[in-house]
């Protein structure tokens, strides 16, 4: 890997955000920032690329944990439930990432254009090394936040080279099976998508199965075998996330929140919120970079 290039785009991160977790104005994508470690908190990781430029950070999911650091790429191609937390970190070197998210329609766009295209894989989140070819859009891409006006004629064009470098890397089969439709992983994305939608009911399973045009039962095997956890237990820590987003924001009472979300009770989400953070939702907690 080309380590001065490596370095420069995490001094352009660090000048674009020096501080705290920061979405870039006209590029449409997110540099992640700790100053310090972070305990594990949980996430809902979007499909993505997410580029780790400095510290170490692990996502710990029941199909098994991923650690992550310097030069790694990691993908995630569908949304996934985890834990993360960030490991090495601190105010003279703090973790930067580079979030990508997803684009269903240039990535289509590039495989029909692609001669040879990877294998489909079914791989949710996948680690590998960050490919040198890489790191020149990158760094071109990140340039542009600071010209608004080449930003919005340029900018599309970048993100195009580095999807393509991606697809043509073993990080592609994912997002090839990902833009397919009917494909598994389009199938899930689909029914998370509609999850995401409709937080405040109960799951309705027959929907989803609908939606995925299979079965519950089939549905409910090939959702943990690609997410790691079950269609209920991803509903319900969706819904407590979003309660967590609304009690952040102390414009609410429980009581509202916990209607807004799909719980039957106040005290039916306060238990459920304190079980899964570790602190009841009036007592507010720390912000962690996700």
């Amino acid at each position: 890997m080309e380590k001065a290039l490596l370095e420069d785009i995490g001094g352009q991160l660090a000048a674009l955000a020096p501080r705290d977790t920061t979405d870039v104005p006209g590029l449409g994508v997110r540099i992640h920032v700790a100053l310090s470690p972070v305990p594990p908190f949980p996430v809902i990781a979007e499909p993505m690329l997410y580029l780790v430029f400095q510290g170490v950070k692990s996502l710990l999911r029941p199909s098994g944990n991923l650690s992550y650091g310097p030069g790694d790429l990691v993908t995630t191609a569908v949304h996934t439930s985890a834990l993360a937390e960030v490991v090495v970190a601190s105010e003279d070197e703090p973790y930067r990432a580079l979030e990508i998210p997803f684009d269903r329609h240039l990535v289509t766009g590039l495989i029909a254009e692609m001669g040879t295209v990877p294998p489909a894989s079914a791989e949710a989140v996948s680690v590998h090394p960050l490919p040198d070819r890489v790191l020149d859009p990158v760094h071109r891409l990140l340039a542009l936040a600071h010209d608004p006006d080449a930003a919005g004629i340029l900018a599309h064009g970048v993100k195009r080279e580095i999807w393509y470098r991606v697809l043509c890397g073993p990080s592609g089969g994912a997002f090839v099976e990902l833009a397919r439709s009917n494909s598994a992983l389009d199938r899930i994305h689909q029914v998370t998508t509609w999850m995401r939608q409709n937080l405040d009911a109960p799951l309705d399973t027959r929907r989803a199965a609908e939606l995925a045009n299979m079965s519950a039962t089939s549905l409910y095997r090939l959702f943990k075998s690609t997410t790691g956890t079950t269609p209920g237990s991803y509903h319900k820590h969706l819904r407590l996330m979003e309660g967590r987003r609304r009690v952040a924001e102390g414009v609410d009472t429980i009581q509202r929140i916990s209607a807004s979300v799909g719980f039957a009770s106040p005290s039916q989400f306060t238990r459920d919120y304190r079980r899964f953070f570790g602190t009841a939702p009036t007592a507010g907690f720390p912000e962690a970079t996700s």
